[in-house]
């Protein structure tokens, strides 16, 4: 799996405003390339406010470092 460009990643979450470091934002780059692949864009957009959500949990949680 190649990680995913984060523009790409904006078009599937619906938003530019994604919260994180540059290194935060690689590996959430890096896992949703991994979503994709398995589960699909279709899957990535219906469920893009949960990802979103949770993505936010992760940063203010600084779980990433």
């Amino acid at each position: 799996m190649e990680t995913l460009l984060l523009g790409k990643v904006c078009e599937l979450l619906g938003t530019t405003e994604i919260p994180g470091s540059e290194k935060e934002l690689d590996v959430l780059c890096t896992r949703i390339g991994e979503l994709l692949e398995l589960n699909g864009e279709v899957w990535i957009r219906e469920n893009r406010r949960m990802l979103l959500d949770q993505w936010r949990q992760i940063v203010e949680m600084k779980i990433i470092r």
